[in-house]
């Protein structure tokens, strides 16, 4: 019984995913051939693509920084500039782009792209969900993580200035896909990974030594 229920699970998730994946494509379709340029773009298949990242958003960011726009305006200013693109987008696409063939390979690489859109989704819903859970479970660790969490953010933002850190946030989330790709971001998760295992073997190791003398 334990072998069919894992067994319908393990159908019901993959019929999930194929459900998720269908429908992140149909979202997604009337910006397909946009994303497949921008994708190669953000996943630096040219060396000098993530200078060109890093100089649009520097100059971006300059231009708000000599402006200094309220926050109200800011906002609106993004919402007009995502609303023209929401509109402009898909016009050109179909005009553009309508009499070229879809060919199999770009239909695999645009499949991809909504494959890692629906696993960052998905992410998110597990942290939530393990979240939830600690709160049913563990409420006493669920404060504290959330509160020192939330601790570190506040002393960290107070250490730097609103703009330059929101600037170093949009930095790095642009960079990440490229950071992805080349392995840079695997690499240097797994020696951060190594270095908190190490400061938490080293207390044990001390203790057991006591023990034993």
């Amino acid at each position: 019984m334990a072998e069919m229920d894992d067994m319908s699970r393990a159908r019901t998730e993959e019929e999930q995913g194929v459900f998720g994946l269908r429908a992140v494509k149909r979202d997604l379709e009337q910006y397909r051939e946009i994303l497949l340029p921008l994708n190669k773009v953000l996943e630096w298949e040219k060396p000098q693509y993530p200078a060109i990242l890093i100089g649009i958003i520097t100059f971006v960011f300059a231009i708000i920084w000599y402006l200094e726009p309220s926050v109200l305006t800011t906002f609106s200013l993004i919402g007009i500039v995502v609303s023209m693109v929401d509109f402009v987008v898909p016009l050109v696409s179909s005009y553009i782009l309508g009499s070229k063939e879809w060919t199999v390979v770009e239909e695999r690489q645009f499949e991809n792209i909504c494959n890692r859109l629906l696993n960052a989704y998905n992410h998110i819903l597990n942290l939530r969900v393990t979240l939830t859970n600690m709160k049913k479970e563990k409420p006493k660790v669920y404060a504290m993580v959330l509160m020192a969490g939330f601790a570190v953010l506040a002393w960290f933002g107070s250490l730097i200035d609103n703009l330059l850190l929101t600037y170093i946030m949009v930095v790095f989330a642009v960079l990440v896909p490229g950071l992805r790709k080349h392995g840079i971001l695997q690499k240097f998760t797994k020696m951060a990974k190594d270095v908190i295992m190490r400061l938490i073997k080293k207390p044990q190791k001390k203790g057991s030594k006591s023990k034993v003398n």
